[in-house]
């Protein structure tokens, strides 16, 4: 009897041990499968984000487009997973988010998640700070760091000012020239002696101009 004791405490304890031992095993795959979705991607070598005819101080108008240059590496929208690629982030006013999560998506962190190029933004009028940052398929930053300097803008209400168009009541230009002689000008340019083979009335050069 308390060999049967015995034998079915020992088989009890070995399904508890096997128990424990599974569920760690589940719980540790889980676990390395949830950091392995997480962790960042690796960035192509000398690959380089910036912006295309934005320059540090600028003066720009609140509502602009701006425009991501990328070189040493590829663009894909967003949960395509393909090597050496990512998808652009613009930062308006923030700093850099946490390199191990994905990029926050706010009115500071602008996902172009299609894909995109470019896009257009609005400002407030005053001084604002602009920072590209690639992302993986799941917004998180690419390890090496592919991100543009950050630079300062100065938004301004409207467009700028247009140069100024001539005024429609201005008087037309007058053509530079010789002045048209009048006929009694042309009967003094004629030699003595050849008064008579003149006609009766000469013809007004000024009424031939074009």
């Amino acid at each position: 009897m308390c060999k049967q004791i015995a034998d079915r405490a020992s088989k009890l304890f070995v399904c508890v041990i096997a128990f424990f031992v599974c569920g760690a095993t589940g719980l540790g795959f889980a676990l390395a499968q949830e950091r392995a979705s997480g962790a960042p991607t690796t960035s192509p070598t000398r690959a380089e984000v910036y912006f295309v005819g934005l320059k540090d101080g600028a003066t720009v108008a609140t509502k602009l487009t701006v425009r991501f240059g990328l070189r040493g590496m590829g663009i894909a929208p967003a949960s395509e997973k393909r090597e050496n690629t990512g998808h652009h982030h613009l930062l308006v006013d923030a700093e850099l988010p946490p390199l191990d999560q994905p990029i926050p998506n706010d009115a500071n962190h602008l996902h172009f998640d299609a894909g995109q190029t470019e896009g257009e933004i609005t400002l407030t009028a005053g001084t604002h700070t602009l920072q590209l940052l690639m992302g993986d398929k799941d917004h998180i930053p690419l390890i090496p760091l592919v991100m543009s300097p950050r630079i300062r803008v100065v938004a301004t209400e409207g467009a700028a000012p247009s140069a100024a168009a001539p005024s429609a009541a201005a008087p037309a230009p007058v053509a530079k020239g010789n002045r048209m002689p009048s006929p009694d000008m042309l009967r003094q340019m004629i030699p003595p002696g050849m008064e008579r083979y003149l006609p009766d009335r000469l013809p007004d050069p000024r009424d031939f101009r074009r």
